[in-house]
């Protein structure tokens, strides 16, 4: 019998701010198997610290979940996509997952052989990701966080609005064309 769970032993991040008023920097700790940690003084160290996610943080929709988790991967530099979903039998959203966009591997296709040109490969293993859970109260509550990207590189602030996340197009923009 196949267990509903996996082990994970790749290293992950763990965030630690410290509560001197003076330093304000937050660092991100590198927790590796060894149990040795280095600092890595990052990608929170850019943005403010009301944009950082957070294990507990609440939202009163799935949407806004969903809108603060692509706000906070754009500062990072990296896009996300909505990837579990578990409901009731009502159709209420129990819990979601939200994960980057560099999440996963392709599947194999068996019409690979015939294909002249393939397009290029985007999916890396990355682990980075954002679960909510709504189950017992009507808000919905961050339950897991990693922040963790392995496999690929960040944006840059300047480019990231080609990510497919945060593209958009204003109503004034589809009212002009």
């Amino acid at each position: 019998m196949k267990p509903d769970f996996c082990v994970d032993l790749t290293p992950r991040r763990k965030l630690e701010f410290c509560s001197n008023e003076e330093n304000k920097e937050k660092e991100v700790v590198f927790l590796e198997e060894n149990g040795g940690e280095r600092l890595i003084n990052k990608w929170h160290s850019t943005i403010s610290e009301e944009k950082i996610l957070k294990v507990g943080m609440e939202f009163d929709s799935e949407e806004e979940a969903y809108n603060f988790y692509n706000e906070y991967a754009k500062a990072i530099g990296f896009g996300i996509r909505r990837q579990n979903i578990h409901k009731d039998a009502n159709g209420r959203i129990i819990d979601r997952t939200f994960c980057c966009a560099c999440q996963g591997h392709r599947i194999k296709d068996k019409r690979d052989a015939s294909v002249k040109s393939h397009r290029p490969e985007t999916r890396t293993g990355c682990i980075a990701m954002m679960k909510i859970n709504g189950r017992y109260t009507g808000k919905y509550k961050v339950i897991n966080f990693i922040a963790d990207h392995n496999g690929h590189d960040l944006v840059s602030p300047s480019k990231t609005h080609f990510l497919r996340s945060h593209r958009c197009i204003t109503d004034v923009q589809s009212t002009t064309s």
